[in-house]
């Protein structure tokens, strides 16, 4: 099943966005993703937050490439952070560590928050 990016705008910021995900981010449609990602990064973005409401499966190629994506922007003195995880993504994020390398968020509004803060 390929993923739907929908990429919004943070508010004046020019290096700041949120990628809205629905489908799944597994095998198949992580290179997908991380060509997106790449194409922003580029554009000068370097604070993602990764709104995964729309996600109900994520392999572990897709937590690998959600680390990488963490891993660049990072690179590019920004963050990368999740939110809206729920069902077996959340458990799996949880059960897996991941939230020792991953930020997370219970909603879209907090991960904004945090992020505005960080560029402050």
């Amino acid at each position: 099943m390929p993923i739907i990016i929908d990429e919004e705008k943070v508010g004046n910021s020019q290096d700041t966005v949120i990628l809205h995900l629905k489908g799944e981010l597994d095998t198949y449609s992580s290179p997908e993703f991380l060509e997106e990602f790449n194409k922003k990064i580029e554009e000068g973005v370097k604070n993602f937050i990764i709104d995964l409401s729309g996600v109900n499966f994520v392999s572990s190629s897709g937590w690998g490439a959600l680390s990488y994506a963490l891993k660049k922007s990072r690179e590019h003195m920004g963050n990368l952070v999740l939110c809206n995880m729920s069902g077996q993504v959340k458990r799996v994020y949880k059960i897996m560590g991941f939230r020792a390398v991953l930020k997370s968020f219970d909603d879209l509004d907090e991960a904004v928050k945090f992020i505005l803060r960080k560029e402050e």
